[in-house]
């Protein structure tokens, strides 16, 4: 693709110009050969989707002005891709807290909200695209402005935290790793001093959060990038096994094309479906993952997961068989 400083002053020059511009006045303003005018060119209509007329009686290339969505974005610079990942950019931002980040912020996100306001044109006014962030969970905006402050500074920091699984609170002495927004949702890694080992704690559940003045412990890198990257989800912990999960016809289709994990390989099927291997440790998310697919999902191994995604089945089948009496 050619590069954006090459491509935005053409746009430009189309856009401002209400007369034909011969290839030569291109060439000359743009700085550029034939060559790259024509390849600028060719780019802007095919990929872009601009509608560019060569007139001939007048010798000259003009664009073609249209006020729909589809010409306006193109306009600007934004493949289909390029627009998702700005309104996903824009869906993120605005899940910032109120405080001292989220007005540090004002600048960028006015930037991108008037960028899609040209994008969207009247779509926008007319709430025929919206941004919908589910099962969010909100932090405390001064919690959440403090651990990203023990982030920034490398200091350790102390919260009280209730643990969602066994519903009681404790105090926690921890030294921030990372920052992760997961599925919605806001956590931090961070090496735990009460275990003395790498944790995962989810920013909704976290309160009182205290800075100290002492230096963060840092881990040796291997070590987080074994914890926290190898397994699926966001658990902490090398992954230590591999689920094989065989998918249906039906459910292949968008199966095969998402990322459960970096290292997860899927392997098309002669029936249609699709065998997903997985690394993990933990399988706690993995088995509320493989609940969404019901009958479309099973697991071929290993047997202690196959053994839980049937137990969590038959309790939920058992949950309505009055109903069916």
């Amino acid at each position: 693709m050619p590069k954006y400083e090459r491509v935005q002053p053409l746009i430009d020059l189309l856009s401002s110009s209400h007369q034909p511009l011969s290839m030569q006045a291109l060439c000359e303003k743009l700085e550029a050969s034939r060559a790259t005018v024509n390849r600028l060119l060719a780019f802007l209509r095919d990929e872009r989707g601009l509608q560019i007329r060569y007139d001939r009686d007048r010798n000259g290339y003009r664009l073609q002005h249209d006020a729909s969505a589809a010409t306006t974005a193109a306009a600007i610079g934004l493949s289909s891709v390029e627009a998702a990942s700005l309104l996903e950019a824009i869906a993120i931002l605005e899940q910032i807290p109120p405080g001292l980040i989220r007005n540090s912020t004002t600048s960028i996100r006015s930037g991108l909200q008037r960028l899609c306001r040209q994008y969207l044109g009247e779509s926008n006014e007319k709430g025929r695209i919206q941004l919908r962030m589910s099962h969010t969970r909100k932090a405390s905006p001064s919690g959440f402005g403090a651990v990203l402050d023990g982030l920034r500074q490398d200091c350790r920091l102390q919260f009280s935290y209730r643990n969602r699984g066994k519903d009681d609170s404790g105090t926690r002495t921890v030294s921030p790793v990372r920052l992760v927004l997961y599925r919605s949702n806001w956590y931090l890694a961070a090496w735990c001093h009460d275990n003395d080992a790498l944790r995962v704690f989810s920013l909704d559940r976290i309160s009182g959060v205290k800075k100290l003045n002492t230096k963060a412990h840092k881990p040796p890198a291997r070590l987080v990038e074994r914890e926290l990257d190898t397994s699926y989800g966001i658990f902490t912990g090398e992954a230590t096994q591999n689920a094989v999960l065989k998918f249906d016809a039906l459910h292949a289709r968008w199966v095969a094309e998402e990322q459960w994990h970096p290292n997860a390989r899927a392997e098309p099927l002669p029936d249609g479906g699709v065998k997903l291997s997985v690394p993990y440790k933990v399988e706690t998310e993995l088995v509320m993952e493989i609940l969404r697919y019901g009958p479309g999902c099973v697991v071929q191994g290993p047997a202690p997961l196959r053994r839980s995604v049937a137990s969590a089945l038959r309790k939920a089948a058992a949950c309505y068989v009055k109903d069916e009496d």
